[in-house]
């Protein structure tokens, strides 16, 4: 979803442009331009970049930590505190590429994190208090799915396994390297008295939020996406995800559809613009806000706003990514469909846009537009982008569970995990090229 991976594109045009100018007039100059450059294939010149981002993204990271948790046990509102950024230079490749005859091209891809001292506030070894994912996924599973009847020796079990709401753990252990949990651990004997209530797949040896995930060329699914040969319309549009067009969700929430990010349509428009997210399993849509000018180059500013995660009532193409039969105020989505049941919910930070009813649950929200709204610039006439900062928020489920001990008296509380912002932008030895593509209509005339 960043602009590098394809500005590279234009340093070729420069020598192209000139050759043609002579000869062809309009639009017919720059549709040849556009699909001998752009058009993805394993010759075109956006065909390298799009393979290899040309520069790292700059991912940074940020936890909450909570500061009052033997309290929370007892009832009170969590108290958080922000840690970070932990800042990572994120690099992606894409591999096990197929090139197929309806214009397509499968492939999967590899991302991969280096952190950044130099760009971060703490060290990796800095110890953080969250609330146990693990345990708040039991906790709503055993809610939720769980008779009463079998409670009590569900309880016995967690007592015995000393499992904890809330653990503290090093930065490194909770976003990459993954933590040891009692219940991980002895999931085979918890199985025997839950077994038909957990899904398969549900747990691994160890938590971590990007646990697994650095350099691997599998978690984030085999892609299928339109090059844009034979019609750029659908240049860059995800055609399925994991062998499906439709997944996780009813309707039309669970169409696979969407940009993949890298490319989009030439000629945009200033209405929206959708992109597949295979981290949330969903489509989302950006609405147009304004013309931007970064680095001088005319954009087309996309924003998140509010209906991004407005709940059905106020946004009703919202309406098929929540169960019938449960309410939620805007301003969060629920991933759980497609995470085995867990009940985590994604946000923009600190709830921005969100209802107040969040930051009323939880102590240490401070939302602010400037640091943690989502916007993507895109040059419209290529639709490459230019500029992109994605910011989202990671929420853990708390409330109480009848005769579960260790949930007994805790509030109900989207307890914010982790927020994460993605950066990427023009390179300065790209700034002139990208400008020539921006005005390439006026200059063919």
């Amino acid at each position: 979803m960043v602009p590098c991976r394809v500005v590279g594109a234009a340093i070729s045009l420069i020598a192209i442009v000139m050759g043609i100018v002579l000869v062809c007039i309009g639009s017919q100059a720059f549709n040849w331009v556009y699909k001998s450059e752009l058009v993805l294939s394993p010759d075109s010149a956006s065909f390298p970049m799009w393979q290899d981002l040309p520069a790292p993204l700059l991912a940074k990271m940020y936890l909450f930590n909570v500061t009052n948790p033997e309290k929370v046990i007892n009832g009170e509102l969590p108290v958080v505190n922000e840690i970070g950024p932990f800042t990572f230079l994120e690099r992606h490749h894409k591999t096990k590429l197929v090139w197929n005859d309806n214009n397509t091209i499968t492939y999967q891809q590899i991302r991969t994190w280096e952190f950044d001292p130099a760009q971060s506030t703490h060290s990796l070894d800095e110890q953080v208090t969250i609330i146990n994912p693990v345990a708040a996924s039991i906790g709503d599973m055993l809610r939720n799915k769980v008779p009463v009847s079998l409670r009590l020796l569900v309880d016995l079990f967690l007592k015995g396994e000393k499992e904890e709401v809330f653990v503290t753990h090093s930065a490194n252990d909770i976003i990459f390297r993954g933590f040891d949990d009692p219940i991980l651990k002895s999931m085979e004997r918890l199985k025997f008295i839950i077994k038909s209530y957990i899904p398969e797949g549900a747990f691994t040896d160890k938590f971590g939020f990007f646990y697994n995930r650095n350099g691997s060329d599998y978690v984030d699914g085999v892609f299928n996406m339109y090059t844009g040969a034979g019609d750029v319309t659908k240049m860059g549009k995800v055609y399925s995800w994991n062998y499906t067009t439709h997944e996780f969700f009813p309707g039309e929430c669970g169409r696979v559809k969407g940009g993949a990010g890298e490319f989009y349509p030439p000629r945009m428009e200033k209405t929206y613009i959708e992109m597949f997210s295979n981290d949330l399993c969903r489509s989302l849509k950006f609405e147009y806000n304004t013309t931007a000018y970064p680095e001088g180059i005319p954009t087309y500013e996309f924003v998140s706003g509010k209906d991004l995660f407005a709940n059905g009532t106020e946004n009703p193409e919202n309406k098929c990514f929540n169960p019938e039969d449960v309410y939620l105020p805007s301003g969060v989505y629920n991933t759980s469909l497609c995470r085995f049941g867990a009940p985590v919910f994604v946000s923009q930070p600190h709830f921005h846009l969100a209802d107040s009813y969040y930051r009323s649950m939880v102590k240490g929200m401070h939302p602010d537009n400037d640091k943690h709204r989502t916007f993507l610039r895109i040059e419209p006439e290529s639709g490459v982008p230019v500029e992109v900062t994605a910011r989202f928020q990671l929420n853990v489920l708390m409330d109480k569970v009848e005769k579960i001990s260790m949930f007994e008296n805790v509030p109900r509380s989207f307890v914010p995990v982790m927020w994460f912002e993605n950066t990427a932008d023009v390179p300065k030895d790209m700034v002139f090229k990208m400008s020539l593509m921006a005005n390439l209509r006026d200059i063919l005339g």
